[in-house]
């Protein structure tokens, strides 16, 4: 496995994994799950198949990006695929990776030769989801706790009591977090 960095015009950084031949008939663009980092599947990998991937923003290597959406992967996806010499190629996400890799086929049109989604989530706020349904209760309470955690950190970056200068350069990037 080949790892390398994907420097961005805006500043920031994508950890990139590259495995496989770079002549392979099959290029795969993984997208990992939650809270995963971008390292394509070792039991998914086999012959004649290259798998690349990045660490989304926030995740492993990567830099954060606040305020990026879903559909933000796109252009950061591009970027891996320019930087390793891939012009199309499949986009496969499971779990939070799911939506990614629709967002690519959606967005990347001309790279994108098809799609495969495993156990995707659905989008939280979906009129009528119960979007807890079904998971197990451990899971269920950490994402819940991470939820509140995130609302709590929002207001007290947003509040007149915030004094950004009393935090060290290390504690910015700690409070960009991976939920960014």
């Amino acid at each position: 496995m080949r790892e390398i960095d994907v420097p961005l015009p805006d500043g920031r950084t994508l950890h990139a994994y590259d495995v496989g031949p770079a002549d392979a008939p099959v290029t795969v663009g993984w997208h990992h799950g939650t809270p995963n980092t971008g390292e394509p599947p070792v039991p998914l990998l086999g012959d004649g198949v290259r798998w690349i991937s990045h660490d989304r923003p926030g995740y492993g290597g990567s830099t954060p990006h606040p305020g990026r959406d879903v559909a933000s992967v796109a252009a950061d996806v591009a970027a891996v695929a320019d930087a390793l010499g891939v012009g199309r190629f499949v986009a496969a996400g499971h779990s939070g990776g799911g939506p990614h890799a629709l967002a690519c086929a959606a967005l990347l049109p001309d790279r994108v030769a098809g799609v495969l989604c495993i156990c995707g989530i659905a989008p939280r706020d979906a009129d009528g989801l119960d979007w807890f349904a079904g998971m197990a209760a451990a899971g269920a309470a950490e994402l819940r706790a991470a939820d509140a955690g995130r609302d709590a950190l929002a207001e007290l970056l947003a509040s007149a009591e915030f004094d950004p200068d009393q935090f060290t350069e290390s504690d910015h990037a700690a409070l960009a977090g991976p939920w960014s």
